[in-house]
């Protein structure tokens, strides 16, 4: 799936566009990024809520560079049997969970690991959304992120957009949040 032939992967990260719900489309200013800076993956963590923006992330980045899972939000019937609710995966050693989230906001990375039971686990990386809120913590030896959401309407929360990067060589983990 991610192929580790190079020194290092730089991969883009966005989530939660909901998209025709929240925005018209996805924010040209993100995608313009991950083009300048020439990622190699683009990850999209669900509640992409419609195919089209799936769709033109391929179309802009191609089938083999774009790596997604289905948010809780993600009733189409095309995201639903094209997209898996979570993805395991290694790049170099370092062995990454990716899925959407659950609950509310507070205390989301104590409750990933309980509901995934994460506490003796061998992950080095849970990458996840929902909250709409930006996270890059290490807990439990693990590092947790979200990259947040490019399109922040919330009537709940005040909430800032945001995507993220992952600069990941054979050795470390460089992790880093774009605010718009």
């Amino acid at each position: 799936m991610i192929q580790t032939d190079k020194e290092e992967i730089l991969i883009g990260l966005l989530s939660d566009t909901h998209i025709p719900q929240r925005a018209d489309n996805l924010t040209d200013v993100v995608l313009d990024d991950f083009k300048k800076r020439n990622v190699d993956y683009v990850f999209h963590m669900g509640d992409f809520t419609s195919f089209e923006v799936y769709e033109r992330l391929i179309e802009t980045f191609g089938s083999d560079k774009v790596v997604a899972v289905r948010g809780n939000m993600d009733s189409d019937s095309n995201l639903k049997q094209t997209l898996p609710e979570k993805l395991e995966f290694n790049i170099y050693n370092f062995k990454i969970l990716m899925l959407h989230g659950m609950g509310g906001p507070n205390i989301i990375i104590k409750r990933l690991i309980k509901k995934l039971d994460l506490r003796n686990s061998d992950y080095d990386i849970v990458i996840f959304g929902h909250t709409h809120r930006p996270v890059n913590e290490k807990s439990n030896g693990i590092l947790f992120f979200n990259p947040g959401t490019t399109t922040p309407i919330d009537n709940k929360f005040t909430v800032i957009s945001s995507y993220g990067y992952l600069k990941i060589t054979k050795d470390t983990i460089k992790p880093e949040i774009v605010y718009l």
